[in-house]
């Protein structure tokens, strides 16, 4: 089996050489070479699957996309074709919420919402509405909801399969101090998530709210956005997704508090997660044993920390929080890198990756940090937000 794979999906060759005959490519490549020959295709989301790309797949069973996204596929024009298609959907839902967690507690601070001497229950004045509640909405949902935030859901999809009215409130959400926006992009149907935040949406929020979208660019209307910003007090904004991309509208950078390349999930666990999931996929399409596990394969990343606070303070958690991931720090090389050699698409390719720059931090997750806890309530609440946790005897 000839197995295509895309070049920034980490420990790709050793798990899919197992498999067969496994050839790295770059996405930029594949309006050119020859893929006739190819039976699987793995790729991640800059790899278009469009119906062109599809009927040059000649030999191709398989193809699959090591992310939870799968917009960048032409499910229409593959079902036609009887290949089989797979998305690694939740492969990186945990670091999306530690994304939200870290940028939200950022933005708090730098808005005098919160201090550093505050307990952790100041949080709960807080509410966090959630447009999105797949797997990442509701990883982003436990952790606010174990800081003690209340709460406000937002996915009427599952409004209806599950009966439940409260999930179809969109006024509350535009009420909430911080709103969250991990919907998937749907363009027809009965409920389009496209332009959902358009300008009469937009126009209804206030400075004092905090505003993050780490879904899909096209849930906002960007060019709207622009333009409110560019004229009244907005919320503070926080984007990771934009509008168009790689061809993203610059002139909204400016206005964000924080503004990445579309990398919340860009944790090496995420990706390999990605990885190991179309691996597991693929060996079972083609009737193989997947004995190789993605734990053998992630560099040891031990890091250990004591919290003596009986009640969590809030310079406790960032403390946690950004000694695992800092995103003032790509946000602040973001910011640089666009203003002097705008490329979206290879910054994006290139973030915190040891392949493109001897001095990249490559991005861990919480679950590296064992943090030995003097009280049990502190011990619960850092545990639910994924730190490996003990108790101080």
């Amino acid at each position: 089996m000839h197995i295509f794979y895309d070049d920034n999906m980490p420990f790709a060759k050793e798990v899919f050489s197992t498999l067969g005959t496994a050839q790295e490519f770059n996405h930029a490549e594949i309006p050119h070479l020859d893929v006739s020959g190819v039976d699987a295709l793995m790729i991640r989301s800059t790899t278009k699957v469009d119906e062109h790309l599809v009927e040059r797949l000649t030999q191709c069973k398989y193809v699959a996309t090591a992310t939870a996204g799968y917009n960048h596929l032409d499910l229409e024009a593959l079902a036609k074709t009887n290949k089989g298609v797979y998305h690694a959907a939740g492969c990186n839902a945990q670091a999306v919420s530690e994304y939200a967690l870290s940028a939200v507690l950022y933005a708090l601070l730098e808005t005098n919402k919160i201090r550093l001497q505050d307990p952790i229950t100041v949080l709960q004045n807080l509410s966090v509405g959630i447009v999105g509640v797949g797997q990442v909405g509701s990883r982003v949902a436990q952790k606010f909801t174990a800081l003690g935030c209340e709460i406000h859901l937002y996915d009427p999809p599952r409004a209806k399969a599950e009966n439940n009215a409260a999930l179809n409130d969109f006024s509350a959400i535009l009420d909430c101090d911080i709103i969250c926006l991990h919907a998937p992009l749907v363009k027809t149907g009965e409920t389009p998530t496209e332009h959902l935040f358009d300008a009469n949406v937009l126009a209804q929020l206030k400075p004092e709210q905090i505003l993050l979208n780490a879904g899909r660019g096209e849930v906002i209307d960007n060019q709207a956005l622009l333009a409110l910003y560019e004229s009244q007090a907005m919320p503070t904004l926080i984007l990771d997704v934009w509008e168009n991309e790689p061809n993203i509208l610059s002139a909204l950078i400016p206005h964000c508090l924080i503004a990445t390349p579309h990398i919340a999930g860009h944790s090496l666990e995420g990706k390999t997660r990605g990885t190991f999931m179309l691996y597991a996929w693929l060996a079972e399409q083609v009737g193989q044993p997947a004995t190789l596990a993605m734990s053998d394969f992630l560099p040891k990343c031990h890091k250990a920390y004591a919290c003596h606070d009986d009640v969590l303070s809030v310079e406790s958690l960032t403390t946690l929080v950004w000694a695992v991931y800092d995103i003032a720090i790509d946000n602040r090389e973001f910011v640089t890198e666009m203003a002097q050699s705008p490329c979206f698409a290879e910054l994006r390719k290139a973030y915190r990756n040891p392949k493109f720059s001897s001095t990249a931090m490559v991005r861990r997750e919480f679950s590296v940090l064992e943090v030995t806890c003097s009280s049990l309530v502190t011990q619960d609440i850092l545990g639910a937000l994924g730190f490996v946790t003990t108790r101080l005897i």
